[in-house]
């Protein structure tokens, strides 16, 4: 093989999951050039050694304090939302028709808190499902339409605003 007229260009994506090596064809036909590796380019492949310090795996205190983390978020978020709605619905001078979207998205996002993040928590910290196939399906219905609706909300508040700022008298 002759040295100076391989050219070897090697692109490597985030991660190095993949691996590819061109040349300009006067190599040996095996689609490596002088530089390219023996390996998949693909942790743990073939052609590549493996250490068990390399994995990731999360240690029974930082579990605890990622699971104390998430509890917090999801009571906060739900006890925020929660917060806002008795605000609108207990105070008179409260319900105009933009606080009334405001209450909406409250209400949008508290199904978030309660139906996705509690069961995303739950995933998150085992690392696999544990809530059966037909939930899983029932969980990203609700994943889709609860944050659906929550952004239409930020829509419709955003229209809102929209207006009023357009035509303050109106």
């Amino acid at each position: 093989m002759n040295d100076k007229n391989t050219k070897v260009v090697s692109a490597t994506t985030i991660g190095n999951l993949t691996s590819v090596n061109q040349t300009d064809g006067s190599g040996d036909g095996s689609g490596r050039g002088s530089g390219a590796s023996s390996g998949t380019g693909i942790p743990g492949g073939p052609g590549e050694d493996t250490d068990d310090d390399d994995v990731d795996v999360l240690s029974p205190l930082s579990m605890s304090f990622l699971g104390v983390f998430l509890s917090i978020v999801i009571f906060l978020s739900v006890a925020g939302n929660i917060l806002v709605c008795i605000a609108i619905y207990t105070e008179r001078s409260l319900r105009r028709i933009g606080n009334l979207f405001l209450a909406s998205l409250a209400i949008a996002d508290l199904f978030v808190a309660s139906l996705v993040m509690t069961f995303a928590g739950v995933n998150d910290l085992l690392g696999y499902w544990i809530f059966g196939a037909q939930f899983c399906d029932t969980w990203v219905a609700f994943d889709v339409m609860c944050s659906t609706a929550s952004i239409l909300n930020l829509c419709a508040i955003s229209l809102d605003r929209y207006i009023h700022i357009k035509d303050p008298l109106r």
